[in-house]
């Protein structure tokens, strides 16, 4: 492959492209041409925003060395999944660059950054116990721990279920039209028989609701935000004196880890939580690895053949 050059013709394109004033339309343009299958929700647009704008102010060119050295200095200032964050937002932005032939060649191809593997916290069945108990009994409360119960239990991403309307509850086979989920998707969600009490407990505050409302909403009706269904979790959380505020997402993987132990099943792990391959679910089976030791010592093959079994 020829070496890229960065032409005088290739600034004066990228830095309209990526000032401030055109830095989302550029975001959801670029989405659009290069996965259009992949629609994303806003806070992914805001993230393309926040990126570019930030990218513009410090460097404003994609010299692929300028690229290189910005990057290298991001490690320097956030943590490495933020940094890791940034090239992949700048990848994409490239991408488009050349399918709409602003650039000839891409210059982040061969950029590569390692990020380390973290496993998530996940919040121990006490927690999630102390956390529900945490809910008295009115309209606030009961909403809170059918909130807490359905993220709990059905593996849910906050946004999802926030957008969920009554009609989406389907008592009698214990599922959920999940709308608009993860890359716009709409899909199946589960819940057990104990969040189903807790929702028609929580629907039983609000007798006057029709079907299309929202499940979740304030006394006023309206719909919670993201950051409202977060800022109830990290009040419960201090309300139950537990050590580290709970967020939705580890009331995901606690739903995650959970099922896995039950059943050792990744496959349902990954249909519950609607990832598009085994390899997010992988993530769950390092957590359940105490599980799994346990497991064995009842499943060791040598130890069942002295048995006879």
């Amino acid at each position: 492959m020829a070496e890229f050059e960065f032409t005088e013709r290739d600034a004066t394109l990228i830095a309209a492209c990526l000032s401030a004033a055109t830095a989302i339309v550029v975001a959801r343009y670029m989405q659009a041409r290069v996965e259009p299958e992949k629609l994303i929700a806003d806070r992914a647009y805001k993230i393309y925003e926040a990126t570019l704008r930030r990218f513009h102010r410090d460097v404003g060119n994609l010299d692929p060395l300028a690229v290189r050295q910005y990057l290298t200095s991001l490690r320097d200032t956030m943590k490495p999944i933020s940094a890791h964050q940034h090239l992949r937002t700048l990848k994409t932005f490239c991408r488009w660059a050349v399918e709409a032939e602003v650039l000839a060649q891409d210059p982040t191809r061969g950029v590569s950054m390692k990020v380390p593997r973290i496993l998530p916290r996940v919040p121990t069945d006490e927690a999630v116990r102390e956390l529900l108990t945490a809910c008295d009994e009115s309209f606030e409360g009961r909403r809170n721990r059918a909130l807490v119960s359905l993220l709990a239990d059905s593996g849910l991403r906050i946004s999802e279920a926030l957008r969920l309307r009554i009609e989406d509850v389907r008592f009698g086979e214990r599922t959920l039209v999940v709308r608009g989920g993860k890359g716009a998707k709409d899909g199946v969600g589960f819940f057990g028989a104990e969040t189903a009490q807790v929702v028609r407990a929580w629907l039983g505050m609000r007798r006057d609701a029709l079907p299309e409302d929202f499940l979740f909403t304030d006394r006023q009706g309206r719909p919670l935000s993201r950051d409202y269904g977060t800022h109830v979790l990290h009040r419960l959380s201090t309300r139950a004196g537990l050590p580290h505020k709970i967020g939705p997402h580890q009331l995901r993987h606690y739903a995650a880890t959970s099922i896995l132990k039950q059943t050792g099943d990744l496959e349902l792990v990954r249909q519950v939580l609607r990832h598009e391959s085994l390899a997010m679910a992988l993530r769950y089976a390092h957590l359940a690895k105490p599980d799994v030791s346990r497991k064995f010592r009842r499943a060791s093959p040598l130890d069942n053949l002295r048995a006879g079994k």
